[in-house]
């Protein structure tokens, strides 16, 4: 297996499961958080997929496959236990060039999903290769753990910070002679460029210990001070 690790952008998007049971309703929550446009392809529903259809977050065509149903999808999720019709659907989707995961049965799969921890904007998933659904969720519990107020806090702080830094660089790169196109916005030698080590040397015990106590304002002020280069950081 040569698996390699992304974040795909789902929204709208437009995604088919082929199920209507307990894998399908497993699939369902993250599809729909993303924003992808879900279809369910199935004879019938458990309560649990019903509600989604109920509830007008996906779609359903009540029927079993057929050749042709994939048109117009991006990827597709096998979540029942038919081999030959997943042998078939998987040839299907394939020869459309359109992703294909069959729950629990990795030589159909074009991708695998990893076990997700998930907190505020935080995302951290973890795989074994299919190998070992334990160990997976294992892991996922740890990171569940790691990610506490704090971590959260801390990403939400960051992201607000960079975010409005960038839109400074933006304004100076549009008036800068020396600039680039973007990206990058900025030259090697502009003034404005934080080095990346700031960045990690901002994230310290003291920063930290403020967004623990809640003093997000404090954090803030002394995050500003550690990326302008004036105050030396408190280890970690």
């Amino acid at each position: 297996m040569g698996y390699y690790p992304v974040f795909l952008e789902l929204a709208a998007r437009p995604v088919l499961v082929i199920g209507g049971g307990r894998v399908a309703a497993e699939k369902l929550p993250r599809l729909v958080d993303a924003g992808a446009d879900v279809t369910i392809l199935a004879e019938e529903l458990s309560a649990e997929v019903r509600a989604y259809v109920d509830g007008g977050l996906v779609m359903w065509r009540q029927h079993a496959y057929e050749p042709g149903d994939l048109a117009g999808f991006e990827l597709v999720f096998i979540a029942n236990d038919d081999g030959a019709a997943n042998d078939a659907i998987a040839a299907d989707a394939r020869e459309l060039w359109i992703w294909v995961n069959a729950a629990d049965d990795p030589a159909r799969c074009d991708f695998i999903l990893p076990a997700v921890a998930q907190r505020g904007p935080i995302s951290i998933a973890t795989t074994t290769g299919g190998s070992s659904p334990a160990l997976a969720r294992w892991l996922r519990e740890q990171m569940e753990a790691f990610l506490s107020d704090e971590v959260a806090a801390l990403a939400e702080l960051l992201a607000d910070v960079r975010s409005e830094l960038r839109a400074g660089d933006a304004a100076c790169a549009a008036t800068c002679v020396r600039a680039g196109v973007p990206p990058p916005l900025l030259c090697v030698e502009c003034p404005r460029r934080i080095p990346a080590e700031r960045w990690q040397l901002a994230i310290d015990e003291e920063l930290r210990a403020l967004l623990r106590g809640g003093d997000r304002a404090g954090a803030r002020a002394r995050l500003d001070r550690a990326l302008a280069g004036d105050l030396p950081a408190v280890p970690a």
